[in-house]
């Protein structure tokens, strides 16, 4: 259950690229997992399931001058639930087949940014391919993103259309669910780097 926006998954380091794509210095956001989530909204017969796909991890690499980027995040769908064990093992067994593909893997290749790139908020755009049970997925994910210092937030949304992917459609008898699900991030990392100089934050008057 992951579109649009999601595998975040294991990223073992920044992977390095092509240097006539980068146009200035490198930044590294380091997501921190404890401060990281996607969650899901499906909708269903006579209710909405609300659930966890478990907390993404992992690095990307980015040049503010460029947009571009490289890296990883990694989504443990092992761990996705809805607070209902047997709904859970229903979800892990049929749709998300999690002993054979317990990770979704999102690589990201672009990031577009503001023509200047500062503190406080900043609309941003992800570019990349999705991993999920063995199949790749374009995805661009929207997000806004929030700097502080060297700590950033991020969240956004996107809407996957699972069962166009490959995924089995859970419904059965009279309970009939969405053939799309809602995934919501909400992201924590710390920056490694500095912003351009000519992007930096105003001082405080």
């Amino acid at each position: 259950m992951v579109k649009s926006w999601g595998a975040v998954l294991l990223f073992s380091g920044v992977l390095a690229g092509p240097a006539s794509a980068q146009t200035g210095e490198m930044l590294v956001l380091h997501l921190d997992p404890e401060r990281s989530t996607l969650d899901f909204v499906l909708d269903a017969t006579l209710h909405t399931v609300r659930g966890s796909l478990g907390r993404p991890s992992g690095r990307i690499a980015f040049d503010p001058a460029s947009g571009w980027a490289t890296g990883q995040v990694v989504i443990d769908l092992a761990r996705a639930d809805t607070g209902i064990d047997r709904r859970d093992k229903k979800m892990h067994e049929k749709v998300l087949a999690t002993d054979r593909y317990p990770e979704a893997v999102y690589t990201i290749d672009r990031i577009d940014l503001p023509a200047s790139l500062q503190q406080g908020r900043n609309d941003v755009q992800l570019h990349g391919v999705l991993e999920l049970q063995g199949k790749t997925h374009e995805v661009a994910v929207p997000a806004v993103a929030e700097v502080e210092g060297d700590q950033v937030t991020a969240t956004g949304w996107i809407d996957v259309p699972y069962v166009d992917w490959g995924l089995p459609d859970p419904s059965f008898f009279v309970l009939r669910v969405g053939k799309t699900v809602r995934v919501e991030l909400a992201i924590g990392g710390a920056l490694e780097g500095k912003l351009p100089p000519a992007t930096a934050a105003a001082p405080p008057r």
